[in-house]
């Protein structure tokens, strides 16, 4: 697809429109397709989800945070419309304009200090190793984020188009809603696709940066592939849990996601066996060890004594549930949260024993380039 604005004149001015009147809205496409769907929820505002109760119930555009706390929820938006491509009506996006139900709602605001390289993020490193040589843990996944300034041009729609060119095989997205911000992304990692009557997840760590080379020339390391590991076993032994028993694992294999290559294995099983568990699912897969760590508890205690930033909703879940029967949920991944006047980065590294500080602030560096390296398209035109 190309990034030309004026091919996407309606989609650009309703994601304009819902930004500036702080609608509710998304705006996405899957990975290795081409159709844009946009969902805008202009009447009311997103209902929250309690455990994620009874999903097989509903439909729209969900957001779940890495943590729930009193500060980030998990939010269904309940789509009033639902928009494909550029099919828009001028009248539509006029209405919008004066839409001004959700205008005096406050936006987040957080995350204004980015993370130094020797006094925060090398030291929760060591910290980190030194924890699971005490056997506090196997593996903790520590994150880092950058601030940055936006452009005085900057179009949020514009960008939203060229990560789509850019980024064909990931799931690229746009949200806004009200409680939770706006958030931007082309997350590379399913967490949970259920279509065709089938259930697919998949176990992915592992990072290197590609250099054009063929995809199964990539080789890994003792810690890289102990880390793939770690994550593989967790989702077994989440599908047993569910009393999940067959099911297909193919890998691991080499899988690229923008400037990254990774390792990645791939489980499939008949949604009947999953019946109507998604929410159950959900909170016994999320967050896997790809972000969080293992054991969750012990890992997320680490993360949050020691990361001075707040994940919010990095490292969470988001995707369409029940939209056109299908279901394609997936990690938040290689995104920024959009401020007014800033932009917040964020990536994150898998710690096990093995690991080499500076090589996983090198590693957390490559993966910020997916937003930054679009960023400077952006800036540029």
């Amino acid at each position: 697809m190309t990034t030309d604005n004026n091919l996407y004149p309606s989609l650009s001015n309703l994601q304009t429109v819902c930004l500036k009147q702080n609608i509710p809205f998304a705006s996405y496409r899957i990975p290795s397709e081409t159709g844009i769907t946009t969902l805008v929820q202009h009447r009311s505002f997103p209902e929250k989800l309690v455990l994620n109760e009874q999903l097989e119930q509903k439909s729209g555009f969900i957001i779940a945070p890495f943590c729930e706390t009193k500060r980030h929820g998990s939010f269904l938006l309940n789509s009033d419309d639902i928009f494909h491509d550029d099919a828009i009506e001028p009248d539509y996006i006029e209405k919008l304009h004066e839409n001004t139900r959700f205008k005096q709602t406050d936006k987040p605001v957080e995350n204004e200090i980015s993370t130094t390289r020797s006094v925060d993020f090398v030291q929760q490193v060591e910290d980190a190793k030194r924890a699971i040589l005490h056997g506090d843990f196997h593996k903790v996944v520590l994150s880092k984020i950058r601030v940055e300034l936006l452009d005085k041009d900057f179009q949020a729609s514009s960008f939203f188009l060229h990560l789509c060119e850019k980024y064909p095989h990931a799931f690229v997205y746009i949200v806004q809603l009200p409680e939770v911000g706006c958030w931007i992304g082309a997350t590379p990692e399913p967490l949970v696709l259920l279509e065709e009557g089938k259930v697919k997840t998949v176990s992915l760590a592992g990072t290197q940066l590609s250099t054009g080379e063929d995809i199964d020339s990539y080789l890994w390391s003792d810690k890289e592939i102990e880390e793939q590991g770690i994550v593989t076993g967790f989702v077994e032994k989440s599908l047993r849990a569910m009393h999940i028993e067959e099911y297909t694992l193919k890998g691991p294999e080499n899988y690229q996601a923008a400037n990254l290559i990774h390792l990645k294995t791939s489980f499939e099983f008949d949604q009947t066996a999953l019946g109507n568990r998604l929410g159950d699912f959900l909170q016994t897969i999320h967050p896997t060890p790809s972000v969080g760590g293992l054991p969750k508890k012990e890992a997320f205690e680490f993360i949050s004594t020691h990361e001075k930033h707040d994940r919010s909703y990095y490292t969470g879940y988001l995707g369409p549930l029940n939209i056109e029967q299908k279901s394609r949920l997936f990690v938040n991944l290689r995104c920024l949260q959009l401020l007014d006047k800033e932009f917040v980065l964020y990536s994150g590294a898998g710690i096990t024993a093995a690991s080499v500080a500076e090589r996983e602030w090198e590693e957390t560096d490559n993966k910020m380039m997916t937003m930054m390296n679009v960023m400077k398209i952006v800036n540029c035109k």
